[in-house]
């Protein structure tokens, strides 16, 4: 390992190593600093004295994309059990750890990465961190524990499938990705889940967790010289060995259903639509605009859809879009409440609103409005340190660079009414269709 601070005291402080922009950086981006305490791993620190929480955001390679149909969900159950015991300690004695620090663990499995979340305080980040590394390096995945962790995973999922939102999400993406691996929820289904045994969730873990490279977040009131003296081991560990290669799967090669559309019936009285296309993802010179057109289609009380479905028609309970910045292409999806009575309607509605952005430029006063709300929701996201510092490690993590904290607000400003109606017009053409209610399958 290198000695504590020699490559961090060697970079620029304001980015990437080898920013040349002349223009003044944010202080997220100005005051943070970029540096390799080992090898595969990348440490991005920002000091501040706005409080007195320090904030962990750990970002690996190792997303819900990249396990199998049969053994998805496997990447979660491995994460969950870190905390269930180690080599020294009890899942008890982890709990009461962390509580009497006044800290926090916590992991996710995205699409795309995996995310382990430390929080503390100033005065016991040392001591957190000594037990972060217990769980980390020698978790011991008890068998007592392993079976009680999957039942506990399977319950929370067939627990959100009773969510029809949910439940027409999920259906949603599976008839939209279909053989992509997008298709597969983050968190398994509960055939996968069953199935995964305790050696191939653990030789899964000691396989994917030291594999770089891997993002770490900072943010708190302290020197870089104590993060990495305190998270030494943690660093030693991580980024020792390549991820697997893994190929990028476009969305255009994909396989899915001649006709994308799905129907479950359920005995409920509404009906819960979602409605979308695949458009590329966060790399793409069409993310600034896609993500202008979900705001003015369906992001806020003031949207197209909100108002025209919802206040004007009163088509649906409620209406809303959404367009996530994934890494191998992404979707653009409208989801609704409805009623059966209403469905036929709230499609016509729908189809002449995506006809009517495909064809005529929004007005200039309509796309200030919808820029206004993704600048004033992109500042509300880094408000909290772990919100930087998960921004900071995100970013860099998917080879965007931690400036890309700055270049978005601009990207989201120079889009023009032109260009959006020109993506509009390549990637909303053939719609997915995915509703849970209690009519008859579409024909």
């Amino acid at each position: 390992m290198l000695p504590p601070g020699s490559r961090s005291a060697r970079v620029c402080p304001a980015g990437e190593p080898f920013m040349t922009s002349t223009e003044t950086p944010s202080k997220l981006v100005g005051e943070t600093r970029i540096g390799q305490p080992s090898e595969g791993v990348t440490l991005l620190h920002r000091q501040t004295d706005a409080n007195e929480i320090v904030a962990v955001e750990m970002v690996l390679p190792m997303g819900g994309r990249e396990e199998s149909v049969a053994e998805a969900g496997i990447g979660t159950l491995a994460l969950r059990m870190l905390t269930r015991g180690t080599q020294t300690m009890s899942d008890y004695e982890i709990a009461v750890g962390f509580e009497s620090l006044g800290a926090s663990f916590s992991t996710d499995i995205q699409k795309d990465r995996a995310v382990l979340s430390v929080q503390t305080t100033l005065e016991h980040f040392d001591a957190t961190m000594r037990l972060v590394e217990e769980i980390l390096l020698r978790a011991t995945f008890p068998k007592e524990f392993f079976e009680i962790e999957k039942e506990i995973l399977r319950k929370e999922i067939i627990e959100d499938l009773d969510s029809p939102f949910y439940a027409a999400l999920r259906l949603f993406q599976s008839t939209l990705f279909g053989s992509h691996p997008y298709a597969k929820p983050n968190c398994g289904t509960v055939e996968s889940v069953a199935s995964l045994s305790r050696d191939a969730t653990r030789e899964f873990f000691e396989d994917r967790f030291p594999r770089g490279p891997v993002s770490i977040g900072v943010v708190g009131n302290l020197q870089t010289q104590r993060i990495e003296e305190a998270m030494a081991g943690v660093f030693e560990h991580l980024g020792k060995r390549p991820s697997p290669s893994v190929e990028t799967v476009d969305l255009s090669t994909m396989t899915r259903p001649s006709r994308p559309m799905s129907y479950e019936k359920r005995s409920i009285d509404s009906e819960c639509m979602v409605y979308g296309f695949t458009v590329p993802g966060l790399h793409d010179p069409a993310y600034a605009s896609l993500k202008v057109i979900d705001s003015i289609m369906g992001g806020s009380m003031d949207s197209r859809l909100f108002t025209e479905v919802r206040e004007k028609q009163g088509l649906v309970y409620q209406i809303g879009s959404s367009f996530p910045g994934l890494e191998w292409g992404s979707f653009f999806a409208i989801s609704l409440m409805t009623t059966a009575q209403n469905h036929d309607q709230v499609l016509e509605t729908l189809g002449r609103e995506i006809e009517k952005i495909r064809l005529d430029p929004p007005e200039e006063d309509e796309i200030d409005r919808a820029k206004t709300f993704l600048r004033g929701t992109y500042l509300m996201s880094q408000e909290k340190n772990s919100d930087q510092a998960l921004l900071l490690a995100r970013y860099h993590s998917l080879g965007l660079g931690i400036d890309f904290v700055d270049r978005y607000p601009k990207m989201i400003e120079a889009v023009k009414a032109e260009s959006m109606v020109e993506i509009a017009r390549e990637y909303f053409r053939e719609p997915a269709l995915a509703i849970v209610g209690p009519g008859q399958e579409i024909e």
